[in-house]
Order: C-alpha cells, then structure tokens, then sequence
C-alpha cells in the first residue's frame, strides 16, 4: 500500500508540475484545446469527446475526459467551451472554459485571418483522503491540502490560420494565477495551477493521387522552468484515412491513425514512453470522437435556393 500511495503522488505530481491542460497526443484534431483564438475558425460546428488512460497498468495514472465544442457566430465571431475531468491518483482536477474569438481578416478575399481570443476557467481541486494512507492520522497536509476548492483563472491566445493549409498561434494559460476559493474568497492558498505558455504551428500538402501530409508541432513552456514540444507528421488519404507519428521530447514516441466516416471522426493514439517509466507502465491510449455539425452544407451553392439572384431579370 505505501508503494502505490508514492506511485501516486508521483503521477500527482506530474499533473501539476508539466500538465497545466491536460496532455493529448492528438492536439492537431482540437486546435481549441490550447489557443482560445482558434474557437469559431472552422466553417462547421465540432463536437470533440476525447478519453485519454496514461500509463497504462501504472497506479495512479493520470486518465483524463474532455469534451468541448466551438461555433461560428456572425462573420467574424466565434464562442466555445469545454468541459474536462483529471484524475491522478487520489486527487481530481475538473471544471470548465467558456471561449470567445474576434476574427479579423488579414487580406480582401479573407483568406488569411487571425483570431483574438479571451476565456474564462473555473477549475475544481479535490483531494480524496480516503485513497491515501498516511504515517499521521488526518494529517493536515492532506485534509487542508487543495480539498474541494474552486479557482477562477482567465486565458488568452492568437491564433493564425490561412484557409484550411496552415496555422500557426500563441496562448497563455492561467494568467491571472488567482489564490482566492471562490466558496472563501477571504481566504488565500496556494494555487498549483502556474501560468503556461503554448505555441502551435503547423501545415497540410496535398500531393497527387489525394494524398497528403500534415505537419504541426506544440511547444509548451510552464514558468516553472517546464519546456516540452511535440513534433507530428501525418500521412492523409482522400482526407478520409490517416495514420503518422510524433515524438515528444524525453518523453515518449506516439504512434497515431484514425478515419473519417461521414461527419465522424475517429482517431487514436498510442504512446510508448521512453523514460524509466516504461518499465512499470504499457504506455498510453487515448482515443476521440467528433462529430462534425452542417460540415459540407452546400444549400449555399443550390441554384433554386439563390432563385431571386440567378434568375432575376436584368434590368
């Protein structure tokens, strides 16, 4: 029992010290998991459920759910959330963001744009005491420590896109680092949410015979003196079938594939750690879902439906 109380604590305490958001191996399928400005980029309406079990046979693992949606509203706004939910070992970090973009366009034909983004973060920390053996009975380390509180944070990004072939952004997270439990906001704790920094770049070639490429790479730096990147590159055919791989600095290499099946998407992911740790753990797996809302509406391109324009008579 004191083995697996370590374990955990160590898988504890990489949620909080290099995981600010929760970590995906497949970050180029939900651009608005880490830049506030990509939400209302998309010309449909994604709805992303994401599972994520790492290290899999490793006690105390971190395992995390996500699900989150963005719209466009108007022509050049955009609104989003998300709802998420870590668990590393005894402790369980959940809560929400609420996401809004302007999207100002860069050239005339508005193919080169830019979105400005703002969110809104409410997390909740809690610790179970009763997944925990101590030396000291209610040791106060435990009771007091992160039991049940609500932190409000906020978010900001810039996110770069040009149609559908490249992107590029920068966001920070937590940047307010508040200290205050929205149920006792006279009293101050220490917050293990320290601010984060993200910087996503990627591009997509189209070859002959439907076939492509996408590569994209993340870089995360925590103001703990935290830096990690991921470098990806995945193979597409017809847009409907992928499969590639990444590597994520001293850490792990990700093997990952998924399929497009009418307005689904499904992708998954494995990670084969590189670190000591694999000798405890079988690696991770993540997989996600999407559902992907009036994707390829053409109402827009049906003559009858532009009646009035096309078959007014001139004048």
């Amino acid at each position: 029992m004191k083995n697996l109380i370590i374990l955990a604590f160590i898988a504890f305490g990489f949620g909080v010290n290099a995981q600010q958001v929760a970590l995906s191996s497949q970050y180029l399928f939900n651009d608005v998991m880490v830049n506030p400005g990509a939400v209302g980029a998309k010309d449909y309406i994604p709805v992303h459920v994401n599972f994520r079990k790492q290290w899999a046979g490793f006690p105390g693992a971190p395992t995390t759910q996500l699900i989150s949606t963005n719209a466009k509203i108007a022509n050049n706004f955009g609104i989003g959330g998300s709802f998420f939910n870590d668990v590393s070992g005894p402790s369980r970090r959940s809560g929400f963001n609420i996401n809004g973009a302007y999207h100002l366009k860069l050239d005339k034909r508005g193919e080169h744009k830019i979105g400005l983004g703002l969110g809104l973060s409410i997390t909740q920390h809690i610790v179970d005491p009763n997944k925990m053996e101590t030396y000291l009975p209610d040791d106060p380390a435990v009771t007091r420590g992160f039991n049940n509180q609500m932190i409000p944070d906020a978010n900001f990004g810039a996110f770069y896109y040009f149609k559908d072939k490249a992107y590029a952004g920068i966001s920070a997270y937590n940047l307010v680092e508040v200290n205050r439990d929205l149920y006792d906001f006279n009293t101050s704790f220490v917050n293990p949410l320290v601010r984060t920094y993200y910087l996503t770049g990627g591009y997509n070639f189209d070859f002959e015979n439907d076939f492509g490429l996408k590569l994209s790479t993340l870089g995360q730096i925590i103001e703990t003196s935290t830096a990690q990147f991921d470098i990806t590159a995945v193979g597409t055919y017809k847009d409907r079938f992928w499969l590639g791989a990444s590597y994520r600095n001293k850490e792990a290499v990700v093997f990952l594939g998924g399929v497009q099946l009418g307005v689904f998407k499904v992708g998954y992911a494995y990670d084969y750690n590189i670190t000591d740790i694999m000798n405890h753990s079988t690696g991770s797996h993540e997989v996600f879902l999407e559902l992907q809302i009036f994707k390829g509406n053409t109402q827009a391109k049906t003559p009858w439906l532009q009646r009035n324009r096309i078959y007014a008579p001139s004048i």
